[in-house]
């Protein structure tokens, strides 16, 4: 399949003087700049709150799992333990979660969300909410369900 052809697509007009060659037909790579672009459109938005896209949703999910264990989250979030950690340990210096051992596995900490939190959590995920929709509205709303489908579909090949 040529996806070049098959979709109309144009290498992407950069003006930076780089030669891409075929990379603006791979499909990993767009979707590798189309989440480089969102991040960094992420950060100029909500920079000052100290969280990351990825930092953000671990304190979801910490929040919405509590005792949830490190290598739990890490397989959540598709990501490796080793990523995961200076994650983490920013969020617990931040003082957002802590680390609890667990009673029958010492080698396993349980993570929870620090409750006193709660009204920065919820002052977050309004900012993030906002800018999660700046984003949508770029797509109408049968864009954003094939976006969505599409990418599941993706996802789904293991």
């Amino acid at each position: 399949m040529d996806l070049e052809t098959d979709i109309g697509m144009q290498p992407a007009e950069t003006g930076d003087g780089v030669d891409y060659d075929e990379l603006p037909t791979y499909v990993g790579y767009l979707l590798r700049r189309a989440q480089a672009t969102i991040f960094r459109e992420f950060e100029r938005s909500l920079g000052d709150i100290g969280l990351t896209p990825g930092a953000f949703g671990l304190l979801m999910l910490i929040r919405a799992n509590p005792g949830i264990t490190q290598m739990d989250l890490a397989n959540a979030f598709g990501i490796d333990k080793s990523t995961l950690t200076p994650v983490l340990n920013r969020l617990e210096r931040g003082g957002l979660v802590r680390r609890k051992q667990m009673a029958h596995d010492r080698r396993y900490n349980a993570l929870y969300f620090e409750e006193s939190q709660e009204d920065f959590f919820a002052g977050a995920r309004t900012r993030v909410r906002n800018f999660e929709q700046s984003v949508a509205d770029r797509l109408s709303p049968q864009e954003q369900r094939e976006l969505v489908r599409l990418i599941g579909k993706l996802q789904s090949h293991d």
